[in-house]
């Protein structure tokens, strides 16, 4: 079997050998004869080898032997004539080539590798990929711990702030989200409530509680529950499938009370509309205009 590396199968050796050494550091000891040794370990085997190069990709396994040496890029390696080598992979520290004179497809070479082992894993290896999370965890609490400073600073940037990234909602206790809300309630619709809420419900369920406290604590929470009812906002339907807790009650608890309001203005509406209805009718009119009622 001819030696292969990388993908070269090197057919026409004509020579082949290993160098094999091991590092000893010699301690002497003064006043005494001899010496002592420390083995520090074997060194890299080292193959040499030497033939030619024949057939018609020579020039392409040339260049390719050639970027090798130049990146230091190790290469496979296998070859049963290398006797107690086992080596799998290899770098070239030497590599020489010559173009035989008369001949266009073959080139000698002279061709020197070293066994190429693995570095050692640095001590962060193991923790990479974990610090790697932590601090992309990090970025992201800050920008959201950012945009809530944001938020108390300017209130009326919170509905623009929540469609971009909800997440500052984590940042903001019950009370404070409540102070906000209470500060431009003016400007906000029933729907703009609702995703608050529903925001609050996929993150954070149990704060919807505090929330409503403290709406309710500032005698806010009718006019929030008024503004639903007003957009017909359905908020059950928005909070299908989530896991609300202990705040399932008070969502269907708002739920229900905008959803009579829904009704109650209804029936508000279609009264008005009926009491205009009487107030114009004429019922002597009504008689004068042909196929009235009888005499």
């Amino acid at each position: 079997m001819p030696v292969r590396i990388g993908k070269i199968a090197l057919a026409g050796l004509a020579n082949i050998y290993t160098e094999d050494t091991r590092t000893l550091v010699q301690q002497r000891a003064p006043g005494q004869a001899g010496a002592v040794f420390q083995d520090l370990g074997r060194e890299p085997v080292t193959v040499v080898m030497e033939g030619v190069l024949v057939g018609e990709d020579t020039l392409a396994g040339v260049e390719e032997l050639r970027q090798a040496q130049d990146k230091a890029k190790p290469l496979s390696f296998a070859a049963d004539a290398v006797a107690g080598a086992d080596l799998t992979q290899v770098l070239i520290a030497d590599f020489q080539v010559k173009q035989l004179a008369g001949y266009t497809q073959r080139h000698a070479f002279f061709l020197r590798v070293r066994e190429y082992v693995e570095p050692p894993a640095t001590a962060q290896a193991g923790t990479a990929a974990v610090s790697k999370k932590v601090a992309a965890t990090a970025g992201k609490w800050n920008k959201g711990a950012l945009a809530a400073a944001s938020v108390l600073k300017k209130p009326d940037t919170l509905m623009s702030a929540v469609r971009k990234d909800s997440s500052l909602l984590k940042h903001l206790s019950a009370g404070q989200l409540g102070g906000v809300l209470n500060k431009i309630r003016g400007s906000l619709t029933g729907r703009d409530f609702s995703t608050v809420l529903s925001a609050l419900g996929k993150m954070d369920p149990g704060k919807i509680v505090g929330l409503v406290n403290s709406l309710k604590n500032s005698g806010s929470i009718g006019e929030f529950v008024q503004k639903l009812a007003a957009d017909g906002v359905p908020l059950l339907e928005q909070m299908t499938g989530l896991k609300l807790g202990a705040a399932a009650a008070v969502v269907k608890g708002i739920a229900g009370a905008s959803d009579f309001l829904s009704k109650l203005q209804q029936v508000a509406r279609d009264a008005g509309e009926l009491a205009t209805r009487v107030s114009r009718f004429d019922p002597v009119a009504s008689l004068e205009q042909p196929g009235g009622p009888p005499t």
